[in-house]
């Protein structure tokens, strides 16, 4: 290529103008220069590219052809410049997330500082549901994406991605404290009062599912709506209940509550974030999401 890209831009700007002036206006050049380059271009390329006249200029057979591949090539690089111009400038905008109980106080709550310090310009929206409503709201639209503990039901095309696993204890308050030295089954347990979620909920059928495996019916005395309602009916000795072990940190190590042991195994279980993936998500959205998950979670 002989003639230089100043020469191209200039010339594009002419024939998309069909004007000298206008072009010079526009590169905050002036006519003269303009001029000057253009007849500078035909030279170079040996044929006339513009047909000047009183009432203007029109493009040659020759200046057509350059025009045609011009603008297809500088309308290609400012709309790479455009974008990116975008995925340099701070990411705005508001992201809508569902979370569970468990997924709240094991995981979001502690890590959203450190999002808001690198983003300042998204706002979150956090609607606590349950696992079960976040996986409907995920799939109706209503949440970018829900954060829940499993199981979560979720089907295709919604997906899970693992954040962290956890284990769930069996803890009891002190009117239980026969039940605190060696390990018990749970059929031993079986005359003991239950604290457990709300029939309806996935945290219900995962205690259902363990119990049933064992030979036995999950009945509980008392069922509540959220999981963080349990370690303070265990505390006032309303029965004893199964809940995540970063819930009872605190009153286990202030003594209002002890573990008890169990003789069977209880398989671990996961907060992950659950996304449709036939959906793109917005700018900001996205941004939520990779940061949750190259987090390394130790619950």
């Amino acid at each position: 290529m002989k003639s230089t890209y100043q020469y191209y831009y200039i010339f594009y700007h002419v024939a998309k103008y069909r004007s000298f002036t206008k072009a010079a206006q526009i590169l905050q050049s002036n006519q003269p220069n303009v001029t000057h380059a253009m007849n500078k271009l035909e030279n170079e390329l040996g044929c006339r590219l513009f047909i000047r006249s009183h009432k203007g200029i029109t493009l040659t057979d020759e200046g057509e052809k350059l025009y045609h591949r011009a603008a297809i090539a500088f309308e290609q690089l400012s709309m790479a410049e455009n974008e990116l111009s975008m995925s340099t400038k701070p990411v705005n905008g508001i992201v809508t997330i569902g979370a569970s109980e468990t997924a709240l106080h094991g995981f979001l709550m502690g890590n959203l500082g450190a999002f808001y310090e690198k983003f300042p310009g998204i706002h979150i929206r956090i609607l606590n549901l349950s696992t079960s409503k976040g996986v409907e709201a995920v799939k109706s639209g209503k949440v970018d994406f829900c954060i829940v503990a499993t199981p979560t039901g979720a089907k295709k095309p919604l997906k899970e991605v693992p954040l962290f696993s956890f284990d769930d204890i069996l803890i009891a308050g002190a009117k239980f404290s026969h039940l605190a030295h060696g390990k018990k089954s749970l059929k031993e347990l079986e005359g003991c009062p239950l604290v457990c979620m709300l029939e309806t909920s996935m945290t219900f059928s995962f205690f259902n599912q363990f119990y049933y495996e064992h030979g036995l019916i999950l009945k509980p005395d008392i069922e509540l709506s959220t999981s963080d309602l349990i370690v303070p009916a265990v505390i006032n000795n309303l029965g004893i209940g199964f809940v995540p072990s970063f819930y009872a940190g605190s009153a286990l190590s202030e003594g209002k509550c002890f573990e008890i042991t169990l003789k069977e195994t209880l398989p671990s279980r996961s907060v992950c974030i659950v996304h449709d993936s036939g959906r793109t998500l917005t700018a900001a959205a996205k941004e939520l999401f990779l940061y949750l998950r190259q987090l390394e979670i130790s619950p």
